[in-house]
């Protein structure tokens, strides 16, 4: 069995909500953090789809906590989304929604925001340090791709503010096809080696957005943190099935029961 990632989360209480939850230890900080979550999917994103930023060598610096990041992340949850099958893992209302519809959410809408009203929560620029990716095994993914592009291509700024007409008009010169392209080819193709397109993958997979959401429902995340400054998960593979362990981390280091999480067994504490 082989040691394929670790994701250290941390307890936090996020400043523009006032809840109390998680997020990834390379993402959080005192002035600039993710927002905290606290359920299933927000494990999962954390864990599956975002564990790179400020981590791998590709996002760091100016290229991490960028929409790059977003892009990537949205290319790894269309590999689960489409290519693995997973059937819970984006829910809008109730409703699943598709891979396509998730990637214009996670990203064009963010890269839209900047363009057209001068203003974006990740950078200045679209940043990306990925080397040049070939075409994705997935004909859906490459066709939304180029609709992204011409996407792109059609916004303009909608204002008349200098500053802000500056902010978006070098925001939309860093924007290429090849950037969009790479981004979530990068991240299609990592999930795809990292996690085979098999039946136990998709059920293991399934079951830790359950349990996570099951966990999250039934305990308080500032009571945790009053002991806990985090929680550590490992991803295993053995041939071509993966599985995890979970750690809940004591605030000093003493005193707290730690043990393998799975989708039968529950965490003591």
């Amino acid at each position: 069995m082989k040691l394929i990632k670790t994701v250290d989360l941390v307890f936090f209480e996020d400043d523009a909500s006032g809840n109390w939850g998680l997020a990834h230890k390379e993402t959080y900080n005192e002035n600039n953090a993710f927002n905290a979550f606290w359920n299933g999917i927000g494990v999962f994103h954390d864990v599956f789809e975002h564990y790179f930023e400020n981590k791998h060598k590709y996002f760091k610096g100016d290229y991490g906590m960028n929409v790059g990041g977003e892009m990537v992340a949205s290319g790894h949850m269309w590999y689960y989304r489409n290519k693995l099958g997973m059937y819970n893992m984006r829910l809008q209302d109730g409703y699943q929604t598709t891979a396509s519809k998730k990637m214009i959410d996670n990203t064009s809408d963010l890269v839209q925001e900047a363009i057209c009203s001068g203003y974006a929560n990740y950078g200045s620029k679209l940043e990306s340090n990925i080397p040049k990716q070939s075409p994705a095994d997935d004909y859906d993914l490459e066709d939304e791709l180029s609709n992204f592009w011409q996407d792109v291509k059609s916004w303009n700024f909608r204002n008349d503010y200098y500053d802000e007409r500056k902010y978006s008009e070098t925001y939309k010169k860093s924007i290429s096809f090849k950037k969009i392209v790479d981004l979530h080819r990068w991240g299609f193709k990592q999930e795809e080696k990292y996690v085979p397109d098999n039946y136990e993958n998709k059920d293991v997979l399934c079951n830790f957005i359950e349990f996570w959401d099951k966990f999250c429902k039934n305990n308080n995340p500032k009571n945790i943190a009053s002991y806990c400054k985090g929680i550590t998960i490992k991803v295993y593979k053995n041939k071509d099935v993966i599985s995890w362990k979970a750690f809940l981390i004591p605030q000093y280091g003493t005193g707290l029961k730690t043990t393998q999480i799975t989708h039968s067994y529950e965490i003591e504490y």
